[in-house]
């Protein structure tokens, strides 16, 4: 008998804490036994308009409550969330949606314009769900109103059936549809128990879309498989964060590094000091020192989680325990459990520590491959491993540290140059709060290095520029740099480098090498 689907964890809390908290939204307020009593009867009025097993169903919305519920209602029933990102354009999103050759699309009134016009452009004549009031689409708090009291038997599933179909952020190409499934997403929520301790008094903050594993993943469904309750936002506010913080007695969230200085302004302007105490743990990713500084001075209590994941590994590959990270900081940690992490050269044998080479993950987390595209598939999952496409090196002690995108590395003259690298030199200033550094076209060197710096007020380009000509070789010195008040980054807080190569020819630089 199977028992690794998804929604099996909802009658347990209904049984075990059935007037707990579980999710919290705008002033609304479900209880285990509520969530329970809801995704049935959505999955009961569901079934009887014809989805099941394998239906696959679209979301185009940004975080709403019935976006849970539907996702727990498909996965009762063994059909397929398909999330897709709502920045997309109509023409985006009607590629993608043929692809996944969904059966129904749901979306909220803000993203029913660009939604229709997908559909059009796909000529798809398919249900259209409104997780919020839209005329002329089908109610989905309708729908939950219509099966109350009814109850639907969970869908006997396997550890490799179809859970989701996530997209890609396209950071550097088309998106591709990653498959992740019941076993990964099971896997997964072990793994943030164990690792983060999580408990039925737990109070996680998601404010990232659940669209992508930072929303749902990190650790997302794994605190409702602790027993405890997500505090939902419909997108980031770093005013609002401050504020429900207290107002809920948060323990934990997920922050992309940008993030936390847009949470030390809303902190400095804010007319009276936040109440942040609860915070049990903060995970993040890309956080150079200064900013490291930044959240121990907002969150003093708090275990601070340097990670590392991928959509394709249903999020983390690495945390950095709580022991090493002050001693181990700028490492992602080291694998967790269940998982395997190497380091490879390109004939993909593994390197000795300290060398940089390709990382590559294996275990139960990890995706079988993208959907319908066995050629990206072959390469990317070759030889029973996961080739993630980052550089990194593993040191003596077995802590990973991530040094770049192998797409990102620049091409100067010649030379290889990791953009990462540069990156940590420059972190180093102390007014610097995040930099990210690119390859810009040069007629001579084939491309240059040049930075993008969010710093503090007092911060001088001047003296940046004689930090980094003290720390990196001539090469390797940015050739221009530009101040910025925040990068361009996608739903995991990861910089779209991408964006920045884009914005690079329209802006100003502060400062030019002559």
């Amino acid at each position: 008998m199977s028992t690794v689907n998804l929604s099996r964890m909802l009658l347990r809390n209904a049984r075990r804490f059935p007037d707990a908290e579980a999710l919290v939204f705008e002033g609304r307020r479900w209880s285990h036994g509520d969530l329970d009593r809801d995704v049935n009867a959505l999955a009961a009025t569901l079934h009887a308009r014809g989805l099941g097993r394998d239906t696959r169903v679209a979301v185009v919305a940004n975080n709403v409550p019935e976006y849970l519920v539907l996702a727990l209602a498909l996965a009762k029933l063994g059909g397929v969330l398909v999330p897709l990102n709502y920045r997309l354009t109509g023409g985006e999103l009607a590629q993608l949606i043929g692809h996944a050759g969904v059966h129904a699309v749901a979306t909220v009134p803000e993203f029913a314009p660009v939604t229709a016009e997908a559909l059009e452009l796909a000529s798809l004549d398919v249900e259209r769900l409104a997780l919020e009031p839209i005329d002329g689409w089908q109610s989905v708090r309708a729908m939950i109103q219509q099966g109350q009291g009814q109850r639907v038997a969970d869908v006997e599933v396997e550890a490799d059936d179809l859970q989701r179909v996530v997209y890609t952020s396209g950071t550097t190409s088309l998106p591709k549809g990653v498959r992740l499934s019941h076993g990964n997403v099971n896997a997964n929520m072990h793994v943030h128990v164990l690792e983060l301790g999580l408990t039925p008094q737990e109070r996680l903050l998601v404010f990232a879309p659940l669209y992508h594993v930072g929303g749902t993943d990190i650790p997302g469904f794994a605190v409702w498989h602790a027993g405890g309750c997500l505090v939902l936002q419909r997108r980031f506010d770093p005013t609002a964060v401050l504020g429900v913080i207290g107002e809920e007695r948060v323990t934990g969230m997920v922050l992309g590094a940008t993030m936390l200085d847009m949470l030390r302004r809303a902190a400095e302007s804010a007319t009276q000091p936040p109440e942040l105490g609860s915070m049990r743990w903060i995970i993040y990713s890309q956080v150079t020192r200064p900013l490291h500084a930044v959240a121990r001075d907002l969150f003093p209590a708090a275990r601070l989680i340097e990670g590392y994941g991928l959509t394709e590994t249903c999020s983390a590959l690495t945390y950095m325990d709580a022991g090493h990270a002050e001693s181990k900081q700028g490492s992602v940690g080291t694998p967790v459990a269940w998982v395997d992490v190497r380091v490879v050269d390109e004939d993909d044998n593994e390197v000795p520590p300290g060398v940089p080479g390709e990382v590559v993950a294996r275990g139960p987390k990890v995706s079988s491959g993208y959907l319908d595209d066995d050629d990206a598939t072959a390469v990317a999952f070759r030889g029973g491993w996961f080739h993630t496409g980052d550089v990194g090196i593993i040191d003596e002690d077995g802590f990973l540290f991530i040094r770049d995108r192998l797409k990102d590395m620049i091409r100067s003259g010649g030379e290889n140059i990791a953009s990462a690298e540069i990156e940590a030199a420059l972190a180093e200033h102390p007014d610097v709060l995040a930099v990210s550094v690119v390859g810009a076209p040069h007629p001579v060197w084939v491309e240059v290095p040049v930075a993008f710096v969010i710093g503090r007020p007092q911060l001088r380009v001047d003296d940046l520029v004689a930090h980094a000509r003290q720390h990196l070789g001539g090469y390797k010195q940015p050739k221009e740099f530009y101040l910025v008040d925040e990068f361009p980054t996608n739903a995991s807080g990861k910089v779209l480098k991408r964006s920045l190569r884009e914005m690079q020819p329209d802006l100003e630089p502060a400062w030019t090498y002559a």
